[in-house]
């Protein structure tokens, strides 16, 4: 097993002592190196804190080329700082990453990108042409670069109200611009928003009569469950065309803006919560060229797979005061097929990792992402479970303990009594 390398914030750090980091890292099994999105550290940093202030604008790492975006027929995004010298070390990093071997991937290289339309994300040709030229303007002004590895756009999958204003709420996932999209793949969207408002009600509506008779009766006991609503259905599906469509189309204008081979990756949520955010992991497998699942399987915190049904099973118990715990969790399992060993209450999550569940729940969300994709070598999950290799996310939070673990299992096992790289440890958000 193999290890890449996420560097997310804070560039700097890797810049400014690359030669040892690398060497430490080629010696505990990294071979590739994910890093973006491209912004430096502002000058103006916080007095004695290595953080930028809210008010400060983003210090990109080069200037626009006008003629890509020109070629899209969209506007370049300003130039930012020059920060000459930054900008020279972090080629010289990026550059001495693959002279080591190391396969290189910019994460969010469409960061920064110029305006776009006015539409929705995944019906508005202006903003996603704005999008393809940032991409394909990064890979060319670092042609050492294999590829770029875009996380989302995907649809919500939250149901708890303090999600109500975040990106991940699915009860905020039909606003009026999608309309158009709708009616180009062939969705009446009246239809989808009343069906969004049905399953709204429904999952305040529950009851254990009807919980217990349907929940483990596979697609034809949930979709009773839900209410047996085919336009419920329809809205699953258009999330599905629509995320699988949008890729599609990025996938094939990089490839035709770039004039050398490069690759682009997705990051989608594992495969339980995957067909919710619209990723059907096969469709995605045909169109792009890496699949990275967020294998994110803690409690608490953003985005953890334990932390996601815990919120689910406190919603579904606050919005429905008759329905328990464990009838909470066969909602969950009727619609994420996620049953958790030895949880049958929301006290039980707070040990819910334990080998029972790697053995089940992290076996089967790694089987499943290999069994659309048919290459280990196109799957690399986020974080601590992997095929062939995994991503660890990310290097700023990169413990000592870690890295003895993560170096045995793939290199030559760290001493940490000896001089040269130490990981950062730190809590890096």
């Amino acid at each position: 097993m193999k290890i890449w390398m996420d560097v997310m914030r804070d560039l700097e750090h890797l810049m400014d002592d690359h030669e040892a980091i690398f060497d430490g890292w080629q010696a505990g099994g990294v071979d590739g190196l994910v890093i973006g999105p491209l912004v430096f550290n502002s000058p103006k940093l916080v007095p004695g804190t290595r953080s930028v202030p809210a008010d400060a604008p983003p210090a990109f790492t080069y200037d626009p080329n006008p003629a890509v975006y020109k070629r899209l027929g969209v506007e370049p995004p300003p130039n930012p700082e020059p920060l000459q010298s930054k900008r020279a070390r972090l080629e010289r990093t990026l550059q001495a990453a693959k002279d080591l071997g190391f396969t290189v991937w910019i994460f969010q290289a469409h960061s920064g990108a110029g305006p776009g339309g006015t539409g929705h994300v995944f019906g508005d040709p202006i903003s996603r042409a704005a999008t393809c030229a940032r991409i394909i303007d990064t890979l060319e002004h670092y042609p050492m670069v294999d590829g770029a590895i875009m996380d989302g756009p995907e649809w919500g999958y939250e149901i708890a109200p303090h999600h109500m204003n975040h990106r991940s709420y699915i009860f905020r996932d039909l606003p009026e611009s999608i309309a158009p999209r709708c009616a180009e793949l062939g969705y009446d969207y009246k239809a989808l928003v009343a069906a969004s408002e049905r399953l709204h009600k429904l999952m305040h509506s529950l009851d254990s009569r009807r919980i217990r008779l349907h929940s483990g009766g596979g697609l034809l006991g949930g979709f009773h469950l839900m209410g047996a609503d085919p336009d419920l259905m329809a809205w699953l599906r258009f999330r599905v065309e629509s995320v699988s469509a949008y890729f599609r189309d990025v996938r094939a204008c990089v490839a035709d803006g770039v004039e050398r081979e490069v690759k682009v990756g997705v990051g989608p949520r594992s495969a339980a919560f995957a067909p919710l955010c619209g990723y059907d992991f096969a469709e995605l497998a045909d169109c792009v060229d890496l699949l990275l699942p967020k294998h994110y399987f803690w409690q608490r915190g953003f985005d953890g797979m334990v932390g996601t049904v815990l919120r689910y099973v406190e919603t579904l118990c606050e919005w429905n005061r008759d329905l328990d715990d464990e009838e909470a969790l066969q909602m969950v399992a009727a619609l994420f097929g996620l049953v958790l060993p030895g949880v049958r209450e929301r006290a039980d999550l707070e040990h819910a990792l334990t080998p029972d569940f790697c053995d089940l729940v992290v076996y089967e969300e790694t089987e499943r992402v290999l069994a659309a994709v048919g290459d280990a070598e196109r799957v690399v999950p986020w974080v601590d479970a992997g095929l062939e290799r995994f991503l660890y996310h990310h290097h700023g939070n990169l413990t000592a303990g870690e890295r003895v673990v993560m170096s045995q299992m793939c290199g030559e096992r760290w001493d940490e009594r000896g001089g040269g790289y130490r990981p950062p440890d730190q809590m890096v958000l």
